[in-house]
């Protein structure tokens, strides 16, 4: 294996020093040669030299030391073309207008650079293989030649990986995105959505249209085909799927976009809003499919066997699966809610266990040991293509029951597939944590977190938590007092709260803010990427035994658990973009609404508490997109000093890192 080295600029001590490291993370991963060049054309020329001369494969890095070991293993045990594009928790700060330039000139031109912090973070790569290699060189010849290898703007040393990357793909090569948003991987995405995708992202580039717009429409087909779902007729069930695919084609045509952009990397709104379309649209079809299975004819709310339609429905009404989840109506919503619940919860460990490992040096790469059949084990952890396809089918030939069903069978394999892997790589990967390892500066400077604390946002933790966390000082970890809470709290979930008379009701709640104690903790540990997944089980399992015990409308659940789940994930996409908040005040924190829940119980008022809690969460969805995600994060005052950036993020580091008795 040849390796290109793309670097930041004219390599000086530090760019030294990073080099050394990679050259010996490479040579552990079995690359036998590293060659430097450097990010500009004439680096670009030297890549295209060197794709003339291997008769291997290439693979180009961008930056020294900012691709992960497990990231690079992936990418050289990937099939064909892949690319690396640079999603990480740590993204680049936005580039700052230079003030009084004229506006004349290009947009590429007078922006200020972010400094050696943000160089340092630019990074990605790209393994091109044998028989590509030749487009590879005409590729980084045209772009040596343009203004996409001349190293102008703040995020050049991304953007030579990218512009390769899109090059690449404007040419008919096919791609591989590991990274280009969530639930990337498996057979629907690889081998029958990407090829459509590459030319759908290639007519949007013409036409101008940005990663934004592409999953805006993804999002807007996909609640058509919720709404076409929540009808009977196998017409329109059929009429559904059409739209349901198209969705998913929109979604990784926005990915691939946004992947092969200049900048050489997904900006952290266009990653939220990835994120977003693709959790809102599943949430909207597992809704409409509960919606369907009351209008069958003869079934009520709780009595008949609803949810087995379709063309073959009918013969699964008297087998295992007509009775799982509960009779009538009642029984297919629980079924959805459990199914969102797995989804939520799925989607959140993956990003917090991304963020934990991202920048961990000395891991494998691989969960087990890949093999041939590499497409059909990622199939087998149940990816968003392969869920959609599943919906399709089953939805039209048997009725949403069976897709809910399935969805919760195969989902939790996958899951406990995934986790047992994920576990023996963070045990296996470093005894001391992640901790132990050194993180680069934060990339924006709205991050309240020290570095290396970030993981501590994604819990969604309100005042309460933060100021029970206190009592302890960040010195007890947080796994073991939340895994206490969580069990009590299964356990009455699973008997019932409605026996739970007058204010035993709030026993689950007392039980679970033992996980307070752990708020002030950076969660530097092996396994504490684990913790916001866990309080996410916890809050749902309250919040959804607690609804229908207390016979509260099933469809009014599933909106206050599809709002926590959009909450939580928000908010740990925040924190992926160093825009974590230090408590959610407005969102009233996990341990918040478990209260205010748990209140109306008392009370006996726990619809009109439903209602306006999803109604005010829904609500802050959209408020707080508006207002967080596109306001800027690193406002620059009028003489060009950062001054309300790096003060107020001194202090905040000072100040936690005082808590949590270490130093900043």
């Amino acid at each position: 294996m040849t390796v290109a080295l793309v670097l930041a600029g004219r390599p000086d001590e530090a760019d030294a020093v990073r080099q050394r490291y990679l050259r010996g993370q490479l040579a552990a991963l079995g690359v036998h040669r590293v060659d430097a060049a450097e990010r500009t054309g004439p680096g670009l020329l030297t890549v295209a030299a060197a794709a003339r001369a291997a008769g291997e494969r290439i693979l180009i890095c961008a930056g020294a030391d900012t691709v992960p070991e497990p990231v690079l293993a992936r990418l050289l045990g990937a099939g064909g073309t892949a690319a690396f594009t640079g999603v990480t928790a740590r993204s680049l700060p936005e580039p700052q207008p230079v003030p009084g330039l004229a506006s004349g000139m290009p947009a590429s031109f007078g922006r200020t650079d972010p400094g050696p912090a943000g160089r340092a973070l630019a990074g990605g790569a790209l393994v091109v293989d044998i028989a590509d290699l030749d487009a590879l060189a005409v590729a980084a010849e045209a772009l040596a030649a343009t203004d996409a290898g001349s190293g102008i703007g703040s995020a050049a040393g991304a953007a030579a990986v990218g512009a390769l990357t899109g090059e690449l793909t404007r040419r008919g090569i096919a791609v591989r995105i590991l990274d280009a948003g969530p639930d990337s991987e498996g057979a629907v995405a690889q081998l029958a959505a990407d090829p459509a995708a590459r030319d759908m992202a290639a007519w949007a580039a013409m036409r101008q249209l940005t990663p934004a717009a592409l999953y805006g429409i993804s999002l807007g087909l996909g609640l058509i085909a919720a709404v076409w779902f929540a009808e009977l007729a196998v017409r329109s069930k059929l009429l559904a799927v059409a739209a349901l695919a198209g969705s998913f084609l929109f979604a990784r045509a926005g990915s691939l976009a946004a992947a092969t952009s200049p900048e050489g990397r997904i900006r952290a709104v266009t990653g939220w809003l990835g994120t977003a379309c693709g959790l809102l649209t599943e949430l909207g079809v597992y809704a409409a499919l509960a919606v369907s299975a009351g209008l069958s004819p003869g079934v009520t709310a709780r009595a008949g066997v609803a949810g087995l339609d379709g063309t073959f429905g009918g013969a699964l009404r008297d087998t295992f699966v007509g009775g799982w989840g509960g009779a009538g109506t009642t029984g297919v919503w629980r079924l959805a809610i459990a199914a969102a619940l797995l989804l939520g919860v799925r989607k959140l460990a993956g990003l917090a266990y991304q963020h934990t490992w991202h920048y961990a040096g000395r891991t494998s790469g691989r969960l087990f040991p890949r093999s041939v059949l590499r497409i059909g084990e990622e199939s087998a952890t149940l990816p968003a293509g392969e869920r959609l396809v599943l919906i399709a089918v089953t939805s039209v030939f048997f009725g949403p029951r069976l897709t809910f069903v399935l969805l919760l069978a195969w989902g939790m394999l996958a899951a406990g597939y995934l986790l047992a892997g994920q576990l023996a790589r963070s045990l296996a990967a470093d005894p001391a944590g992640p901790a132990a390892r050194e993180y680069p500066e934060d990339a924006e400077s709205g991050s309240a977190w020290p570095a290396g604390g970030e993981l501590a946002a994604y819990r969604g933790d309100g005042p309460l938590a933060r100021w029970i966390g206190v009592l302890v000082d960040g010195r007890l970890p947080p796994l073991p007092p939340l895994l206490a809470g969580l069990l009590v709290t299964g356990v009455l979930a699973a008997l019932g709260l409605g026996n739970l008379p007058g204010i035993l009701v709030l026993t689950p709640v007392e039980v679970m803010m033992l996980a307070a104690l752990g708020a002030w903790h950076p969660h530097d540990g092996p396994l504490d990427w684990l913790v916001p997944a866990l309080l996410l089980t916890g809050e749902g399992l309250y919040l959804a035994a607690l609804g229908l015990a207390r016979h509260v409308a099933p469809w009014l659940v599933f909106a206050l658990l599809a709002a926590v789940i959009a909450r939580h994930l928000d908010l740990a996409c925040r924190a992926r973009a160093g825009r974590g908040l230090l408590d959610d005040k407005f969102g009233l924190g996990w341990e918040g609404r478990m209260l205010v829940a748990g209140a109306a119980a008392v009370a006996g008022v726990v619809p009109l508490a439903y209602a306006v809690l999803a109604g005010y969460l829904w609500l802050l969805f959209g408020w707080d997109f508006l207002s967080g995600w596109l306001a800027p994060a690193n406002p620059v005052s009028r003489d060009g000093d950062d001054d309300d950036r790096d003060g107020p993020r001194r202090g905040r580091r000072a100040a936690a890192a005082t808590r949590n008795g270490r130093v900043a």
